[in-house]
C-alpha cells in the first residue's frame, strides 16, 4: 500500500512542477522541455527553430538555441538568449529590468524596451525597429531604451545619426571610416578603427571622441568637447564653427583699418 501512495505523490509532484514549468516558461521545439528551479527558467534549443516564451513571474529566464532562428519573447525580470547559429529574434517588452543578447553567428534581430538593453554581435545585427530619428547605415546594430541609444559598426564605414530626442547616445565604431552626426544631449563615439568624423552641433552638453586608431575628425560646437588624450592614435583634427567665425572676425578687423587707410 505504502508503495502505490508513493508512486502517487511522486508522480503528482511531477505533474505540479510541469504545469508550473508550463506556467512561467514555455519552448515549442525544445528537448528536453523548459525546466523552472526558485524563479529561474532555462529553455534549451538544440536543434534551432525554436519558440521560446518566459513570463514576467520569472525572475531570470536563460535561453539558449545553438543551430539559430530561434524566436524568443521574455517578460521576465532578466533576460537572456545565447544564439550560436544566428538568425534569432529576441524581444523584451517594457517592464523587464535587463535584457542581454549573445549572438555570436550574426543576423539576430533585438527589439529591447527593458531598463539596461545589451547585444553582443560578432557577426553584425539588425533592429527592426530603431527609435525615430536614428540612423546607423552600413551593417550597424542599434538598440534604444528609455532614452538611450547604442550604435554599433562593427565593419566600418556606417553613417550613423542621433536626434536631439535621445538623451544619451554611445556610438562604436570597430573598422573605422565611420561618419557620425549627434544631437543628442549626451554624445559618444569609440572610434578603434581610426579615420571616423564626428560632429556635434550647438545644444549638445557633452560630446565625447575617443579615437584609439588615430586620424579622426572632431567638429564640436557642444558645451563641453573631448578628445585629448582620447586620441591615442596621434593624427586627429579638431574644429568648431565658432572657432571659423572668430578667425573670420579677426580677418575683418585686421583688413577693414587698411582699406579706409588705403
Amino acid at each position: 500500500m505504502a508503495l502505490p501512495l508513493l508512486f502517487t505523490l511522486l508522480l503528482l509532484t511531477l505533474t505540479g512542477i510541469t504545469v508550473s514549468s508550463a506556467r512561467n516558461a514555455s519552448c515549442t521545439g525544445c528537448w528536453p522541455p523548459s525546466e523552472c528551479d526558485s524563479g529561474t527558467c532555462t529553455n534549451y534549443c538544440p536543434g534551432g527553430g525554436c519558440n521560446m516564451t518566459c513570463s514576467q513571474s520569472v525572475k531570470y529566464c536563460d535561453q539558449i538555441c545553438t543551430s539559430g532562428d530561434c524566436l524568443s519573447k521574455c517578460e521576465a525580470e532578466r533576460c537572456e538568449l545565447v544564439c550560436t547559429g544566428g538568425g534569432c529574434n529576441m524581444t523584451c517588452p517594457p517592464g523587464v529590468k535587463e535584457c542581454h543578447l549573445f549572438c555570436t553567428a550574426g543576423g539576430c534581430d533585438f527589439n529591447c524596451d527593458a531598463d539596461s538593453c545589451k547585444q553582443d554581435c560578432a557577426g553584425g545585427c539588425g533592429n527592426t525597429e530603431p527609435a525615430p530619428g536614428v540612423t546607423c547605415n552600413g551593417g550597424c546594430v542599434t538598440s534604444c531604451n528609455a532614452g538611450k541609444c547604442t550604435l554599433g559598426c562593427s565593419g566600418g564605414g556606417c553613417d550613423m545619426t542621433c536626434p536631439q530626442s535621445v538623451n544619451d547616445c554611445d556610438q562604436t565604431c570597430i573598422g573605422g571610416g565611420c561618419n557620425s552626426t549627434c544631437d543628442s544631449e549626451k554624445c559618444t563615439l569609440g572610434c578603434t578603427g581610426g579615420e571616423c568624423t564626428m560632429t556635434c552641433p550647438t545644444g549638445v552638453k557633452e560630446c565625447h571622441l575617443i579615437c584609439t586608431g588615430g586620424g579622426c575628425h572632431f567638429k564640436c560646437d557642444a558645451e563641453n568637447c573631448k578628445l585629448d588624450p582620447d586620441c591615442f592614435g596621434g593624427a586627429c583634427t579638431r574644429s568648431s564653427s565658432s572657432a571659423s567665425k572668430m578667425a573670420v572676425s579677426a580677418i575683418f578687423i585686421f583688413v577693414f583699418p587698411l582699406v579706409v587707410f588705403v
